[in-house]
């Protein structure tokens, strides 16, 4: 019976212990054995009206609106893990995170006791805050844009001391906008806006002779847009703590709101587009860009933007589509699965949309592959950080939307055990050449001559630019003979290009002749690019015209390949042949502009965002213009042509400008008519005298073609009153189940909404296109725009004030420039009302704080009318998109 008894306890006692070891396992295998995914998450959920992955967990911690602290779009956190956030019209607040998941309402908001604000970059570092600040308008006196650092100086926990750095003259939309600390501690990189000039002062691994490089007359934008902003655009640039040693990294972007590295110490942002342009050749999508040193991204004003396949800039690494980019966010340190972990977050505020890009090593530089992460409608995104508990914190607002304060977390059965983050070995070596190529764009090694021209014709893009730049910063005189040594056609290109730059002009004409004894038959697809790139380039930097018997070699040496390449190369033949004036191209050219009207294999920018797939409150402008696409390369060849001026016959000037009447039926961008038309006007200045009044009669088909935008409108009934923003709200609140979408669109008409506004590419382009308008902003947000138009205004349609010697003022926006005059387009409702300003009659010149948009244009309907109005506009013109059910 004992022997028994203890045989039974120590059964017992394993079997106790064997059922600790199973919990032990299974509690262990919770936390370590979680399933591993190596893509991303494509079920998905909504929560919060926000469609994020399954697994995910949104939280909206704070509205700062609800407590008058303004629209947030910039964050950074400290040591202790609590956040500092900027109005962008407002002042700084320090954000205390709650202590426990549970416990949301004990968020803490407090302002920041400094004169100071409007920051749309903040970096915590070291026990200091910098800033990075874009002031609302050149004329505001309390706060100027710039770079500044805030202190502590007395330890007791509360910033007392700001210290400007440096100031710069930009602001606005496109003024300075991020900062970023660089990956070894010692330095600040900070991006900013093409409307913020490049101080002359500053350091640069770029030489700064840089120019607007267009072979043919850039057309600037119709509306005005950017037309006086001059080469290089968006930059880059990097300094110490204390602002003293500045050196430019990047220049040619457009408006990249932030930046951010990964973990191989590889710097990347995100690029606006131009919407205006979409359906045009020149049309670039929102772009995420490997920042490499020396880097020009090509932007130029108007129709100028450098081609992506231009050896002169760099390349984006994935084109998204349509959006306005904001933050852009590494995911190191999220407690997310392991794919969410490496890669970037971006963030576009027009379409409530947040990306995310995985990032593959390719040569020096990447590949990426974008998804959509979340979304929501609307989502304003502006900014993020990862925060010390893993989450991911977010926020949405500016212009003065409504603002929040979003907490990101992953609860799924995926593994969110944080990785150590830890360079890329594939693409090691390739890297490691390039940063020692690019060590010598900032110093003058001429031992080292022979191995940055060696690496001129490298397999890698971004290792030949990068040793193209450095070797411009090298003495030409050392390397310039090089061109009519080296066998290498790529190397000789390339030298061709730093020749144009650096050079002088026997120096070009050398390079030229070099390049006419190249053979275009034995040349690569890529060798002809830039090889016509280089001939460009030497024609466009000569001071004195290049001599006819050189033109006409390289007319002759192109012409019998004329229309016989790829559409790439067809189109840069054809406008280097019509700047030559070669009327041979003439007939060949109309006729594939009037045969070839295939648009399928010109959709890629539109598609790559995958935006015809979202919901019917996305991209209606975008899908509208897919389904009547105009043809890019033909509109390349018209503007082409216009310059050609001799050759011409009566036929062939119909058949050309009869193309016209075609390509204004197509759909595009808000200034794709105004553009086309602008070309057709070019044209017409090649027409001798005599027979202009009979091709400006056969134009004006195309010019008169919209209908009559006002033609049988039905006024209201009314009685109207004075609205305000409550009233617009409680109005549409109690009328919206009974809206009329038909009297709506009509009201739309009445109101002249229509002539400033386009709803589906109907209407006026002076103001904001509106077919998004719904899923942009809130109906608060919409009744304060209407009933308060001058409260935010855009930089894009801010009017100007030119204040004239003789007393006398004219508001506009300015829609041409010249050397002696400026063009101002003074009526918002007849945007083609001008009045032509002598620089020499112009005493002051200021920005305009009222909008061109008048107040009380709704103050004629009744609530029934009023609410048939919003609806119609919250639908975005489509009677079966009833958002607001």
């Amino acid at each position: 019976m004992h022997n028994h008894q203890k045989r039974t306890n120590g059964q017992s006692l394993v079997l106790k212990l064997y059922k600790v070891y199973l919990l032990i396992m299974v509690l262990g295998c919770t936390v370590s054995c979680k399933k591993e995914f190596s893509g991303p998450i494509t079920e998905q959920i909504t929560m919060h009206n926000i469609t994020i992955p399954e697994g995910f967990k949104i939280e909206k911690l704070y509205s700062p609106g609800t407590h008058d602290q303004g629209s947030w779009v910039s964050i950074t956190k400290d040591d202790k893990g609590r956040l500092y956030a900027s109005d962008q019209f407002g002042t700084i607040y320090r954000v205390t995170l709650p202590s426990t998941e549970n416990n949301l309402d004990s968020v803490v908001v407090k302002k920041i006791d400094i004169q100071l604000g409007m920051a749309q970059g903040l970096l915590w570092h070291k026990n200091t805050l910098y800033a990075l600040v874009n002031a609302s308008s050149e004329n505001d006196l309390d706060i100027q844009s710039g770079f500044y650092k805030i202190t502590d100086a007395n330890s007791d926990d509360e910033f007392d001391t700001v210290k400007m750095l440096r100031t710069f003259k930009g602001w606005g939309e496109h003024g300075p906008h991020n900062i970023t600390l660089a990956p070894d501690g010692q330095s600040l990189f900070m991006v900013l806006g093409n409307h913020t000039d490049i101080p002359e002062d500053i350091g640069s691994v770029i030489p700064k002779n840089w120019g607007e490089d267009n072979l043919l007359p850039v057309i600037k934008d119709p509306s005005g847009h950017a037309n006086d902003v001059k080469a290089p655009g968006g930059w880059v640039v990097k300094t110490d703590f204390e602002g003293r040693d500045w050196t430019l990294l990047n220049v040619g972007l457009r408006n990249t709101y932030d930046i951010a590295f990964n973990p191989d110490g590889e710097l990347f942002g995100f690029d606006s587009d131009m919407e205006y342009d979409m359906g045009m050749p020149w049309y670039r999508p929102i772009r995420l860009c490997h920042l490499t040193s020396g880097g020009d991204f090509g932007w130029r004003t108007g129709t100028g933007k450098f081609d992506a396949e231009f050896p002169d800039n760099l390349p984006s690494i994935a084109n998204l589509g349509q959006g306005s980019p904001t933050g852009l966010l590494e995911g190191e340190g999220l407690k997310f699965p392991n794919y969410y972990q490496n890669g970037f977050y971006l963030f576009d505020w027009s379409y409530g949309t947040m990306y995310f890009a995985s990032l593959t090593p390719e040569g020096s530089s990447y590949t990426a592959k974008v998804t959509e992460f979340i979304s929501g409608v609307p989502l304003p995104l502006t900014n993020g950080i990862v925060g010390n508990d893993g989450a991911m914190y977010f926020l949405t607002g500016g212009r003065r939307l409504e603002s929040a304060l979003y907490k990101l977390t992953y609860t799924g059965a995926l593994n969110n055990e944080v990785k150590t983050a830890t360079p890329n070995k594939l693409g090691k070596n390739e890297r490691k050449l390039r940063k020692k190529i690019e060590s010598y764009q900032s110093i003058k090694s001429p031992d080292q001559i022979d191995f940055l021209v060696e690496n001129l014709d490298h397999e890698d893009r971004y290792i030949r630019f990068s040793s193209r730049v450095a070797l411009e910063n090298q003495d030409v005189a050392i390397w310039k003979h090089k061109i009519v040594e080296d066998e290498s056609v790529l190397i000789k290109i390339a030298l061709a290009i730093a020749i144009a730059h650096q050079g002088k002009d026997n120096d070009r004409v050398e390079a030229l002749q070099a390049l006419m004894k190249l053979d275009w038959t034995d040349l690569t697809s890529l060798e002809k690019i830039d090889f016509l790139r280089a001939t460009e380039l030497l024609i466009i930097r000569s001071n004195q015209s290049v001599d006819a018997s050189l033109q006409r070699a390289i007319a002759t040496k192109l012409l019998p390949y004329h229309l016989k390449e790829s559409e790439h190369l067809n189109k840069e033949i054809t406008k280097l042949l019509s700047y030559l004036d070669t009327s041979e191209i003439l007939e060949a050219t109309i006729y594939k502009m009037e045969n070839d009207t295939i648009t399928s294999n010109l959709k890629s920018n539109y598609l790559s965002g995958d935006i015809t797939k979202r919901s019917d409150q996305y991209g209606k402008d975008v899908e509208n213009m897919l389904k009547n696409m105009p043809n890019q390369q033909n509109i390349s060849y018209a503007k082409s042509l216009s310059e050609v001026k001799s050759g011409w016959t009566k036929a062939l000037r119909e058949r050309y400008f009869r193309w016209y009447n075609r390509a204004l039926k197509k759909s595009g961008g808000k200034q794709y008519a105004n553009f086309i038309k602008a070309i057709q006007r070019k044209a017409l200045e090649n027409v001798p005298d005599e027979e202009r009044a009979y091709f400006e009669s056969l134009s004006s088909e195309s010019m008169n073609q919209q209908a009559d935008l006002m033609k049988d409108v039905r006024m209201p009934d009314g009685p109207g009153k004075n609205y305000t923003v409550a009233q617009v709200e409680k109005a549409f609140n109690e009328n919206k189940k009974d809206a009329n979408f038909a009297n709506g669109e009509n009201f739309y008409r009445a109101s002249m909404c229509v002539l400033c506004h386009s709803i589906k590419g109907v209407g006026g382009n002076s103001g904001p296109e509106l077919t998004q308008i719904g899923t942009r902003f809130s109906i608060k947000d919409i009744a304060e725009a209407i009933v308060n138009p001058s409260k935010t205004v855009s930089d894009r349609y801010r009017n100007t004030i030119y204040h004239l010697t003789s007393g006398n003022t004219i508001r506009g926006r300015a829609v041409e420039e010249r050397d002696d005059e400026i063009i101002v387009s003074i009526n918002a409702f007849s945007p083609d009302i001008t009045s032509i300003i002598k620089r020499a009659d112009i005493a002051k010149v200021e920005e305009s704080a009222q909008s061109v948009m008048p107040a009380g244009l709704i103050n004629s309907l009744n609530e029934k009318e009023l609410s048939d109005l919003m609806a119609f506009l919250v639908a975005g013109g489509d009677e079966n998109n009833k958002i607001y059910d």
